[in-house]
């Protein structure tokens, strides 16, 4: 019963991160830093702990702005996932993968920014050609899969991001 013992857990959101432009569609994608202790020196999208208070969009939304200083106009949850931690108590830690879609930057940026503590760079990537990129497992997969529901879904999130 909830009311007899409460497990205190580590839950993760990430996002792929979605933006149209004139020569296409381009995903933005970060390098990990050598330092991490998970999948150090690979590429991924972006994503991190959700914080009390928080709800699962509410996190994405804040660990873009953290991660990359971009606003997001729309976010829609498309699959989970786990990372295994065996050296922790629990083990594996869960998580939720949005697609979103990018509506602008951080006052006077024109470009994503990244975290230095984070990631070591990032960029705004065409989805057409994500090969010789040394990806955590899943990702490249990931990206295209976020396509497929921004494309189904595109009206939708611009109209999201004018609430």
């Amino acid at each position: 019963m909830r009311e007899d013992h409460r497990e205190l857990i580590e839950v993760h959101v990430a996002g792929i991160c979605l933006r149209e432009t004139e020569a296409g569609i381009v995903a933005l994608i970060a390098k990990r830093q050598e330092t991490r202790a998970l999948y150090p020196g690979q590429w991924e999208c972006g994503g991190g702990q959700v914080h009390a208070g928080e709800n699962f969009e509410e996190a994405v939304v804040r660990q873009m702005r953290e991660e990359f200083d971009i606003r997001i106009g729309g976010a829609i949850p498309f699959s989970t996932y786990e990372i295994a931690v065996p050296d922790l108590s629990q083990k594996k830690i869960p998580g939720i993968k949005f697609v979103c879609f990018c509506e602008g930057y951080g006052e006077g940026r024109t470009e994503p920014v990244c975290d230095e503590h984070e990631h070591s760079e990032c960029r705004w990537q065409s989805i057409e050609d994500l090969s010789g990129f040394d990806f955590i497992p899943g990702v490249r997969d990931d990206i295209r899969k976020g396509w497929e529901i921004f494309s189904r879904n595109r009206d939708g999130l611009h109209n999201r991001e004018r609430r």
